[in-house]
């Protein structure tokens, strides 16, 4: 199952108690049907559980609803279950009762913030999604249209969330992308074990970002250490071979030669093996003194080159 699925389940059993909330429920899935009441489908879900349940609530109403299976549209194994009501007299009645001829939202059934979170609950189990959190934070509501978003936009700002809008295939869709307004916001609904497990998985996220970051971070300090120590053993070998040992300052000689048998040690290691122990910067400075030595023996070495050429 699904983070939405599990997320729906929960939501599907919060039943409203109160007549108002129960009304609020069914008015804004009503509202925000493409198609009712000009037609019979009000709206379609891969969620038997809450078609049955919405359509009980509806048959309250005294109206005649069936849930059916949409054998024609399959989305992979799972059938689509559209709620119908097919007498276009009981639709009228529903619309003349929930104000669905009125322009935007009637305000007497969201006034209450119980009925507000009714509203929004049965909105989301009928037009919502919420994404994995594993994978991203998403959380959208299809609004339908401009003048729904806008409202709905500021019914969710009254209960402290900040939708965020977009347009996709012609509709206006409401969306959360902040991990804790989705927190908020399905709290709001009621999903407090949904919201429970997603603040699980954030944690999980971080703790695994944090050990991904400090992994890195070593891994690119470990290949720096061994490119810088690769590099000063070069540099020794370039001098033993052109000079003596002797060549060298006399507190050089002795890291030259430990640096050139053992390319693996750090510079802390480094610093422990010598015969008069260094801190790490002392070690640090003496290898930046060999490798300027080498580089002014390339020097000497390419001009008396040069010399001989001409």
């Amino acid at each position: 199952m699904s983070f939405c699925q599990e997320v729906k389940k929960e939501l599907c059993r919060i039943e409203p108690k109160k007549l108002h909330c129960r009304e609020a429920a069914l008015y804004g899935v009503l509202r925000l049907s493409r198609t009712f009441p000009q037609e019979e489908i009000v709206f379609k879900t891969e969620n038997k559980f809450f078609a049955d349940r919405f359509a009980q609530e509806l048959a309250a109403f005294g109206t005649f609803v069936e849930v059916r299976s949409d054998l024609r549209r399959l989305k992979g194994d799972t059938p689509v279950y559209p709620v119908i009501v097919s007498d276009e007299y009981q639709r009228r009645l529903l619309s003349r009762h929930f104000m669905l001829d009125v322009s935007g939202f009637h305000p007497p059934f969201v006034e209450r913030s119980c009925c507000v979170a009714a509203f929004f609950r049965e909105v989301f189990l009928a037009f919502g999604s919420v994404t994995n959190p594993e994978k991203e934070y998403h959380l959208e509501i299809n609004a339908l249209n401009s003048l729904f978003a806008e409202e709905m936009y500021l019914l969710a700002q009254n209960m402290g969330i900040r939708f965020k809008t977009t347009k996709r295939k012609g509709s206006e869709i409401l969306y959360l992308k902040e991990s804790e307004q989705i927190e908020d916001f399905l709290t709001f609904l009621g999903a407090t074990k949904s919201v429970l497990k997603l603040m699980d998985i954030k944690v999980m996220k971080d703790v695994r970002n944090k050990v991904n970051r400090t992994t890195n971070c070593e891994t690119a300090n470990l290949k720096k250490t061994v490119s810088a120590a690769g590099s000063q053993a070069q540099d020794i070998r370039f001098i033993l071979e052109h000079r003596d040992i002797t060549w060298l300052d006399e507190d050089l000689r002795e890291l030259a030669l430990l640096r050139v048998e053992n390319e693996d040690l750090s510079l802390r290691e480094l610093s422990t093996r010598i015969s008069v122990p260094l801190s790490r910067s002392g070690v640090n400075h003496r290898l930046r003194r060999i490798a300027e030595a080498a580089a002014k023996l390339r020097e000497d070495l390419d001009a008396q080159k040069g010399e001989t050429e001409v």
